[in-house]
């Protein structure tokens, strides 16, 4: 009778060891299945240093002046950690710098590193791997803050051929050409004039062709309030020709208070005239656009 006992819990606690484990549910589908929530620790921390401990899980930083968290000593048995998991948010004003104890060492690739800088805004979760005495904690997973004070738009526009060209495109203004416009639907751009200035090259000094542009945006206007362009002339044809882009306005000032960019376009390889080719270019060329707002 004794003996059947001892079966018995013996069965029952073999199958406890390999069973799979559910929370809320009756059909765990993995070792441990939580159907519902789920809690771990939360820690904010204010001081500049702080020793990590094995009761924290997620930990954020909040103090006023840069920090330093320590990892806990890897060791072997209960305190080999494999596999725990600390997460790292930065909510401050200063840096916050991850460092393991001595004698271990953390990674953000295969290469120890001594350190990690979780800057302002950012996350960092922080894994132990396999090892134990002089173990290692990796860097699994680190997420940078979204700049909260920056808008970003970018385009590419046509720069068309030169009015004095051969054969050139004749300069235009009041949108009377929309054969170089670009986009569609509301991200639209149209090119509402440009106006060509020949090379001049002589003994005294010389001049690069180059063109003003004025491009009119058709959606709804930009706030252009401390909005920067940043231009970039691009070459996707078979032309040798090299380009240099520069700013000249950008303001609603355009049909019923649209945003209007003016640029000025040089040709910049060569200068005036080589047999029957010359710097009046004849292709259409790309004006790389950036918009960035600081707000």
């Amino acid at each position: 009778m004794n003996m059947k006992k001892y079966i018995s819990i013996f069965l029952f606690g073999a199958l406890t060891l390999n069973a799979q484990v559910g929370i809320n549910t009756s059909t765990p589908n993995s070792t441990l299945a939580v159907n519902g929530s789920l809690r771990a620790g939360y820690k904010e921390v204010t001081t500049n240093t702080y020793a990590i401990t094995a009761t924290d899980h997620y930990i954020t930083y909040n103090g006023t002046g840069n920090t330093t968290f320590t990892l806990p000593v890897i060791g072997s048995g209960t305190s080999s950690y494999t596999g725990r998991i600390y997460k790292i948010k930065n909510i401050s004003t200063s840096n916050l710098t991850i460092q393991p104890s001595g004698g271990n060492t953390l990674r953000i690739d295969s290469v120890p590193v001594p350190s990690f800088v979780v800057p302002v805004g950012a996350y960092a979760e922080v894994v132990n791997n396999a090892n134990t005495t002089g173990g290692t904690w990796d860097l699994s997973f680190t997420v940078l803050p979204k700049p909260s004070n920056v808008e970003i738009y970018g385009s590419q526009l046509s720069i068309p051929p030169h009015g004095n060209g051969s054969p050139g495109v004749a300069d235009w203004t009041n949108h009377a050409n929309t054969s170089y416009d670009t986009g569609s639907g509301t991200d639209l751009w149209w090119i509402i004039s440009k106006s060509s200035v020949t090379n001049a090259h002589t003994a005294s000094y010389s001049n690069t062709s180059r063109m003003t542009i004025v491009y009119e945006y058709q959606g709804a206007p930009f706030n252009v309030t401390n909005m920067y362009p940043i231009l970039t002339a691009g070459n996707n044809s078979s032309f040798p020709d090299v380009f240099t882009a520069s700013f000249v306005s950008l303001a609603n000032n355009g049909t019923s208070g649209k945003t209007r960019l003016t640029v000025s376009v040089a040709r910049i390889d060569f200068i005036g005239a080589n047999g029957t080719n010359n710097s009046n270019w004849t292709g259409t060329f790309l004006l790389n656009l950036l918009l960035a707002r600081k707000y």
